[in-house]
């Protein structure tokens, strides 16, 4: 594996200075409205002759878990042994509805399932096997009992970066076979730790496959750090024995960013030239928006949010599922600072993926 520089990402909280008014959501419209599937855009190839137009199918999918209509979910967050459901919706309508809870081959906690490519993931662990579904039927399954800290979806391929539940060890697969194992590693990233990488610690640089792990060492008790790029492992010694890092392969250059614990959470968010914000403080009590094109902060009444997957950037439009800290309130996606769709569930949402797919329509086309 080739040498890396080592880049030291000391990443700091910087407190944000808003003077600004609270933009207050809209409600009341229609699907249609909401969910505009396509729009078009003209430009020119090639820098001359006659302009084609390129049309876009754009698809909002939001995943929730639905409870019955007397669970309290907002008080009883271990979920018990309550049954409920994973729904997947598209644009407003629910698509799909996987029975969840005890006796299903789905959890309802919400990091253990995962809305990629506009379908819905599981991961499910028996006395012996960890079991990974798709769209509610079994994708495969392989043994030990796993908890993923990556997941990477390429074409008809699932790779899987699986941490054991009870202790060290973890599997690289892909579609369950093994690639590498380690049965003394562990990995420090959980799917849901890096807004910029929403297949969590396990992600492709330059066409390598990659992700990074520690072992304790011998003697002495600190610890060992490695990179492992498409399966050849190389030790990081460039970081301390002590403390966490999330290890990066960025553009060629190997970057170190500490982790630790915050009161303050925030998420970015980049598309193209387009950037986005959230910053929630208190647990949700205090939630601030920043959206591309914005002349002003958005302000959000307390909500819950479980995790950066809660939002997602599809140009310049940011749309986020929010769920209302209050009781009696059901949940719904906010776009750019207007409610476009509350759902009806006794539950909550957990993840928002927009999909974008061209389809380029030349000139005398006449569509």
């Amino acid at each position: 594996m080739k040498s890396f520089k080592i880049l030291f990402a000391a990443i700091a909280l910087m407190a944000l200075s808003v003077s600004c008014m609270t933009k207050e959501g809209k409600t009341g419209k229609s699907h249609l409205e909401a969910f505009p599937d396509r729009y078009r855009e003209v430009r020119r190839d090639g820098g001359g002759g006659a302009p084609s137009h390129a049309k876009y199918d754009t698809s909002v999918f939001v995943t929730a878990v639905s409870f019955p209509e007397d669970y309290d979910w907002r008080r009883d967050t271990s979920l018990g042994n309550v049954q409920g459901s994973l729904q997947l919706y598209r644009d407003g309508g629910m698509i799909l509805s996987v029975p969840a809870g005890p006796g299903c081959r789905a959890r309802l906690d919400p990091d253990l399932h995962h809305l990629v490519g506009g379908h819905l993931y599981t991961e499910y662990c028996t006395e012996g096997e960890t079991v990974i579904g798709k769209d509610g039927e079994e994708l495969f399954s392989y043994p030990g009992r796993e908890l993923l800290c990556g997941l990477l979806v390429e074409d008809d391929d699932v790779y899987t970066l699986g941490q054991n539940r009870s202790g060290n060890g973890f599997s690289l697969r892909c579609n369950g076979i093994e690639m590498m194992s380690d049965v003394k590693g562990s990995i420090a990233v959980h799917m849901s730790d890096n807004s910029e990488y929403p297949s969590g610690a396990l992600y492709r640089d330059g066409g390598h496959l990659y992700f990074s792990y520690w072992e304790y060492l011998p003697v002495g008790g600190g610890k060992v750090w490695y990179i492992v790029e498409d399966g050849e492992k190389t030790p990081v010694e460039s970081v301390g024995t002590s403390g966490a890092y999330d290890i990066r392969i960025r553009n060629g250059v190997m970057q170190a960013k500490p982790l630790g614990q915050s009161t303050i959470r925030r998420w970015t968010y980049r598309d193209g030239t387009w950037d986005a914000s959230v910053n929630i403080y208190r647990d949700g009590q205090q939630i601030t928006v920043f959206t591309p094109g914005a002349g002003s902060a958005y302000y959000l009444p307390p909500a819950m949010l479980f995790s950066f997957r809660n939002a997602f950037l599809s140009g310049q439009h940011l749309y986020m599922g929010v769920n209302p800290s209050e009781s009696g309130e059901g949940p719904y996606l906010w776009k750019d600072g207007e409610i476009v769709f509350r759902s009806e569930i006794n539950g909550f949402i957990t993840a928002v993926e927009v999909l974008v797919e061209r389809d380029l329509i030349l000139p005398g086309d006449g569509s």
